[in-house]
């Protein structure tokens, strides 16, 4: 299949918009419909899609990408299936209306067009790493926050556990659930090489017999018995045409994950020694295990970057990641995609989000990472003040104290600075005895490391009223997780595989970010009547008091 833009996107003279009573047009043109079709659906960008298609001009043209992509984005902005949006393309007027597509004789999506869309977005994104859906909806979001004006210069992120749909399995299961697959395949391939020994697992009731009616004091033995089998399978299927089937790759990687080499023997792991990001179950091998409080996750964490002003926002950037992926390395990722900024910028981020090392990175790139809070230990000094002194961090030179004293001498090494002050300074000073400077036979000694005198610069700062009202934005954010789980079941998505639930995320990011620009559209459509009444109705009454002026004369 060909790819050829969509060119058939002008009204005809036979449109049945033209049949609609003036009523009717009224209606149509002040819905959803007519904001979608003029602000969103010439946003998409047919070319970014051309890679999926045959370059070959002679095979048959695909059908239009962007009638696709509108589609899928009402699909999520209405929290519809497939079968019931490509229902409502073909008896709603105001989904043709919207998507260009009112004058097409036939409408051009079928039963399984979104189906297999979606497929050969997963394949392209498996084959060379690029996830054009995350491209095209990134780049939606930034011609909204300009149609939004919102200059993008303050923004805040946070993050969310998506569960994945798959069971929650035991070890006991993981490891047959890996022997059971490559049995059944070996089945289909050639059932002859088949040892006798692995012929029950295809029996019906062997599963339940094995795992869900094994008593506990059973289990080790279960589980020795069941690895023994997939090791003997292993060398089976090694080095034949089943060397390369999934099926394959799944069984050595949870033998590698689940058993260990002690002496010559194989040997099943202790449990507390299997990794996070080990096999979970075999029908999602990207997704992983991670304990987050007093709640256990098997899948994977998304992150959400908003770009927001005092009357909108739009979220500007969003990753899926296997839920052992820390939000250091969301903050570090977000800020090598923004890049350098002419004009400094805002990152307002949960105190999970930050560190020195991400803090001084954001400096470089003219942004400014601002927490809401600091995780981890406080500095180890007993005493804080270190922070009222005048520090050069230009020449790292510990300059004076905050009442001016200057010190004896000052170094700086390895990170840590180190400065002396005299005892006859010292002890006539009124401040000393909350002063941080450790006593010493002949000085007094300043020492602390510069990680931690950022911290304890920072955490001065963040008492300040000023930094308060910074950070109280951030709350703002917040209620997307909430929005994700409720309206669009993130936790429930019909695929498996970080790939595919990134896609699915995607278009549910783009239905939020459209959904806040038509209710501002249209909300901007409501004043501006309201307020032309409004003039129309003082023209009006300032008449009538003229009127009535003229006739009292």
């Amino acid at each position: 299949m060909s790819f050829c833009r969509n060119t058939s996107q002008q009204i005809n003279l036979f449109d049945p918009v033209f049949q609609l009573t003036e009523r009717e047009l009224k209606f149509l043109k002040n819905s959803w419909a007519e904001q979608f079709s003029k602000d969103i659906f010439p946003l998409i960008n047919e070319d970014r899609f051309s890679v999926i298609y045959s370059d070959n001009p002679a095979t048959r043209p695909n059908n239009p990408v962007n009638v696709y992509i509108g589609l899928l984005m009402l699909k999520e902005i209405f929290t519809q299936s497939d079968e019931e949006c490509l229902g409502s393309l073909m008896f709603d007027m105001r989904y043709q209306y919207a998507l260009h597509t009112t004058s097409f004789r036939e409408q051009p999506v079928s039963k399984n067009s979104l189906t297999n869309f979606r497929t050969a977005v997963y394949r392209y994104n498996e084959e060379h790493g690029v996830d054009i859906i995350q491209e095209e909806v990134e780049s939606h979001a930034k011609a909204f926050t300009k149609l939004l004006n919102i200059d993008g210069r303050s923004i805040r992120m946070d993050s969310l556990m998506i569960s994945s749909s798959c069971k929650k399995l035991s070890r006991l299961e993981i490891i047959y659930s890996c022997v059971n697959r490559l049995i059944e395949e070996i089945q289909k391939v050639d059932i002859t090489m088949l040892p006798e020994k692995f012929k029950p697992y295809l029996e019906e009731g062997h599963r339940n017999d094995t795992i869900y009616r094994c008593k506990d004091k059973d289990i080790q033995s279960k589980l020795n018995t069941v690895t023994a089998d997939a090791i003997e399978l292993y060398y089976l299927c090694k080095e034949n045409a089943l060397e390369a089937s999934e099926d394959f790759k799944l069984l050595s990687r949870m033998i590698g994950e689940q058993t260990q080499n002690v002496d010559g023997k194989v040997e099943l792991k202790p449990s507390t020694e299997i990794s996070p990001q080990s096999l979970q179950n075999p029908t999602d091998p990207d997704a992983t295990f991670r304990k987050k409080g007093n709640n256990e996750y098997i899948g994977y964490v998304a992150n959400v970057a908003e770009s927001f002003n005092d009357d909108n926002r739009i979220i500007i950037q969003y990753d899926l990641q296997q839920n052992t992926y820390s939000d250091q390395a969301f903050s570090n990722d977000a800020i090598d995609k923004l890049g350098k900024q002419e004009e400094e910028i805002a990152i307002i981020v949960d105190g999970t989000f930050y560190s020195e090392e991400l803090s001084k990175k954001a400096i470089e790139n003219n942004i400014n990472l601002i927490p809401t809070n600091l995780v981890g230990r406080d500095p180890s000094n007993e005493k804080t003040g270190f922070e009222k002194f005048n520090i050069d961090e230009v020449i790292h030179t510990v300059v004076n104290c905050p009442l001016g004293h200057e010190p004896t001498d000052s170094h700086y090494k390895n990170g840590v600075y180190r400065a002396h002050f005299s005892h006859e300074l010292c002890d006539v000073c009124p401040n000393f005895p909350h002063c941080p400077l450790k006593r010493q036979k002949r000085q007094n000694l300043f020492e602390i490391s510069e990680t931690s005198l950022h911290r304890l610069v920072l955490k001065a700062k963040m008492e300040t009223s000023e930094y308060q009202e910074i950070v109280s934005k951030r709350a703002g954010i917040e209620g997307i997780p909430s929005t994700l789980r409720r309206q669009y079941n993130v936790d429930n998505l019909p695929v498996r595989g970080k790939v595919r639930s990134k896609v699915w995320l995607g278009f549910k990011i783009d239905a939020i970010n459209c959904k806040r620009l038509l209710k501002s559209r249209i909300n901007g459509i409501k004043d501006a009547l309201a307020a032309e009444t409004v003039n129309y109705l003082s023209e009006v009454f300032s008449f009538q008091r003229s009127a009535a002026a003229i006739l009292a004369a």
